[in-house]
């Protein structure tokens, strides 16, 4: 016996079961688009957060640091211009090195806390001067009575006058008292060490009193920002 077959009747698109086909393109792409922007500035947005970070931290948080820890004391005024003998005999002057940051030492081969201080501080001098040619200049004015007594004690301590230093002779003490009264607009007694700093354009910014250990990576940070800023 044979079976009819009856035929399912066909159904029109769109009714159950049957998947309506659209020819609109899916969103997908445009999702995608969008959310790789928005990975993108998030990025920028987090970059640029570290980096306003890391300026704030160096040239904001750690010379305050660099100043408490050195007690650094602060000052404002155009750095004395007074004239002072080198030791290849001619005429010395600070302004000969505007443009860079001067490091001005007052000192003398009879101040003990002077002696002490000045391995480290030729250790500073020599490493700026190394790492910012011609940014960076150490001074250290004598106020003993001649060459003689500085002569003997480079060549006993340091086998003669280093070349990161430059020495000049202050014999009547007219330069130690111009730094010593203009940074704090008035004169007390004069002691020795002490150290100015003169930034680039030429005016007395901090001073440093009595003597230190100049490897301490807070004198370098304190002077680095001043070199580069």
């Amino acid at each position: 016996m044979t079976e009819k077959v009856r035929k399912r009747p066909g159904r029109s698109p769109g009714e159950a079961g049957e998947p309506e086909t659209s020819e609109t393109a899916p969103a997908a792409p445009t999702s995608m688009r969008g959310l790789k922007l928005a990975i993108v500035v998030a990025a920028g947005v987090a970059a640029l957060g570290f980096v306003l970070v890391e300026a704030y931290d160096r040239f904001v948080a750690q010379p305050r640091l660099a100043m408490q820890l050195l007690d650094i004391q602060r000052a404002d005024v155009p750095a004395p211009d007074v004239p002072l003998l080198g030791r290849d005999g001619k005429p010395f002057s600070f302004s000969q090195h505007k443009g860079a940051v001067l490091f001005v030492n007052f000192w003398a081969t009879w101040c003990p806390p002077c002696r002490e201080e000045m391995p480290s501080m030729l250790q500073l001098g020599r490493d700026l001067s190394r790492a910012y040619p011609g940014k960076f200049r150490m001074i250290a004015v004598s106020e003993d009575n001649g060459w003689a007594e500085i002569d003997e004690y480079f060549a006993k301590a340091f086998g003669g006058i280093p070349s990161e230093i430059t020495i000049a002779l202050d014999t009547d003490g007219k330069c130690a008292r111009a730094y010593y009264c203009g940074a704090r607009a008035s004169c007390p007694d004069i002691k020795f060490p002490e150290t100015y700093i003169v930034d680039k354009s030429g005016r007395l910014v901090a001073y440093f009193v009595n003597g230190r250990d100049w490897t301490d990576p807070s004198a370098r940070r304190f002077l680095e920002r001043l070199i580069d800023g």
